[in-house]
């Protein structure tokens, strides 16, 4: 009730070890509009903010307006007792664990695509789903889900520009009801995409590599070594750190694009390299990526999925403090 396989780039790596509202309702709901006799739902709300690409974002208001469209499902990545708490209506909740396995030794890495699929077909998702990741925390595990479909050819899949909190300052509904779709036969449409995820031996190249630059996600602790949660502690040689969090104003949305760029040009984070993300078992790390790839439109971004829980476990690792 209401009460308001893998591609080739997986395969090296699993074989290695591997407020607003109101301008948010000027800016208009969202739109339906044919296109080439498909219908196309379009995105609106987020023009002023001058990102290179918002077609995988969404507003709580363009959610709101699509609350009753069956071609969007919403995925709420929060933990059981959270969305039993109260959740966006009609939103399905899945494990976080369904978008990280462990691999020969290493945890938190990316699932076989059957595994995912799998998934999505248990919620009732086709590959003709519109599908809307959220989360409690500024989208950061959103991010992981979309990443993951984003490998696997998910045609439309997006996150939502902010989080569950945010939607409920907002005053908007928010329904207790466990949400009971029909299970359906879910497969990806497309060929993996390889270009989006590094593993291992890539990084460890990047280090000498002036065309490469390692983006590590995690905090400035970790980052110096004094946070250890590896058997090893510190950073690449030769990385930046940006923490993920720093992309986001205080409301959980994303900063603007002049923002952003200030932000990660200011790191050293600059377009034309090949920028390498990483955190501690790749989900800040997918953050960073979706910021850097479609907010500022960095032609080559790619996310470390073995990232520093992988790194900082292995002896051959380079590492500095």
């Amino acid at each position: 009730m209401d009460r308001s396989d893998r591609p080739g780039g997986i395969s090296r790596l699993w074989r290695r070890g591997a407020g607003l509202v109101a301008l948010a309702a000027v800016a208009g709901a969202a739109l339906v509009a044919a296109c080439g006799g498909d219908d196309e739902l379009a995105v609106t709300g987020l023009d002023e903010r001058g990102y290179h690409d918002t077609s995988r974002l969404v507003t709580t208001q363009w959610i709101e307006d699509n609350l009753d469209n069956d071609s969007v499902l919403l995925i709420d990545l929060r933990s059981g007792d959270d969305y039993a708490v109260g959740h966006i209506p009609g939103a399905v909740q899945i494990p976080r664990s369904a978008f990280q396995v462990e691999i020969d030794g290493v945890p938190g890495l990316i699932p076989p695509a059957a595994n995912v699929a799998s998934e999505l077909g248990a919620i009732g998702a086709t590959a003709e789903t519109t599908i809307v990741f959220y989360d409690n925390r500024g989208s950061i595990w959103g991010s992981r889900g979309l990443w993951v479909l984003s490998v696997y050819g998910h045609e439309d899949v997006r996150l939502l520009d902010g989080d569950f909190p945010l939607w409920e300052s907002e005053g908007r509904r928010v329904s207790t009801g466990a949400s009971a779709l029909a299970a359906a036969d879910y497969a990806f449409s497309s060929s993996p995409n390889g270009d989006i995820i590094a593993g291992w031996d890539e990084i460890v190249a990047a280090i000498d590599d002036p065309s490469v630059l390692v983006c590590d996600a995690r905090s400035p602790e970790e980052y110096a070594g004094r946070d250890v949660r590896a058997d090893r502690g510190g950073h690449i040689p030769d990385s930046v750190n940006v923490e993920w969090s720093r992309a986001l104003d205080e409301d959980g949305r994303f900063k603007s694009a002049d923002e952003l760029r200030a932000l990660y040009e200011g790191e050293g984070v600059v377009a034309g390299n090949t920028v390498y993300t990483l955190c501690q078992t790749a989900v800040r790390a997918t953050h960073t990526w979706f910021v850097l790839s479609d907010l500022l439109g960095y032609d080559d971004v790619r996310v470390y999925d073995g990232s520093w829980v992988e790194y900082g476990n292995r002896e051959d690792s380079p590492i500095d403090s």
